[in-house]
């Protein structure tokens, strides 16, 4: 796949801006519970999107055909969060986060019917690689036994398959929204709607007097509102130009591939065999891709 310099640096930009507010949000919620936090960090993102919505000054009407996929996505972006921790509640962290490393396949195939994305057999070939070390690297250790089958009968497995589902098709309707309105206008729709549905939740479930814990980390969640903007704002550029499976599976590789290098320089962890392979499968991986 032929990939413009702008659109691969994008690509690359949303990529590390993710893996950055992934860390900053590990680290968040010691203080906050994931949910209010969501809530809090749409909410708080709203001012600076409203800010390059009125830059951009395409801001004075709903786009036509805009409110279906822009609408679908907002729902299902709520859903797709209340299922990813509930997974977590349900399941132990090793075995179910290594599943949202499918995400790049659900993408390539959810773009086929919806986008026309038809993936080369080379580009099919490096989102396979990308993925198998992706979830090489993760494979639970110590995780609980049993036959594979009976696993992921696991109410928190299932959850995690689906939320990796949902992740695939909010990415792919936001791209169908981008491409009937600019990239900061859905952005700021987006989060409003987000924002909405999860004061609701938060309401629905009486928790709105967590959102206080937020104040035991002010620096860190200001930050991680600037870094999580950023990285949703290259997002919505990077997908108008390239396709969605492109840059779920630049984004799921640099992810893992920065938790191995910030995992051995600031936490001393062993660099063993078992990671290595993983990273070289997907780095071949994302050099097929990007092979023109």
């Amino acid at each position: 796949m032929a990939i413009a310099p702008g659109a691969l640096a994008l690509t690359l930009g949303t990529s590390f801006a993710w893996s950055g507010f992934d860390s900053l949000r590990k680290a968040l919620v010691r203080e906050l519970a994931p949910t209010p936090l969501l809530f809090l960090l749409t909410l708080s993102s709203l001012p600076l999107l409203a800010l390059w919505a009125v830059l951009d000054g395409r801001v004075a009407a709903v786009p036509p055909g805009y409110l279906a996929p822009a609408g679908a996505s907002i729902a299902l972006n709520v859903v797709s969060n209340l299922a990813f921790v509930e997974a977590l509640r349900r399941a132990p962290l090793s075995a179910v986060v290594p599943l949202l490393s499918l995400t790049p396949v659900f993408a390539a195939l959810v773009a086929i019917p919806l986008l026309g994305e038809l993936p080369t057999p080379a580009t099919a070939a490096g989102i396979a690689l990308v993925v198998g070390g992706a979830l090489w690297l993760q494979r639970p250790r110590g995780a609980p036994g049993g036959p594979p089958a009976a696993r992921f009968r696991d109410p928190g497995m299932l959850l995690m398959l689906l939320t990796a589902f949902l992740w695939s098709l909010t990415i792919t309707l936001d791209k169908m929204a981008v491409e009937r309105a600019s990239a900061p206008f859905h952005g700021l729709f987006l989060n409003a709607g987000v924002t909405l549905g999860l004061l609701a939740v938060l309401v629905a479930r009486r928790r709105v007097h967590e959102l206080a814990g937020v104040a035991r980390a002010p620096r860190l969640f200001l930050l991680a509102v600037v870094v999580s903007t950023l990285a949703l704002a290259l997002q919505l550029l990077a997908i108008h130009r390239v396709w969605v499976s492109f840059v779920e599976t630049l984004k799921r590789g640099i992810g893992n591939l920065m938790a191995v290098v910030l995992g051995r320089l600031a936490f001393g962890e062993a660099l063993t065999a078992a990671k290595l392979l993983a990273v070289t499968l997907m780095a071949a991986g994302v050099a097929l891709i990007l092979w023109p």
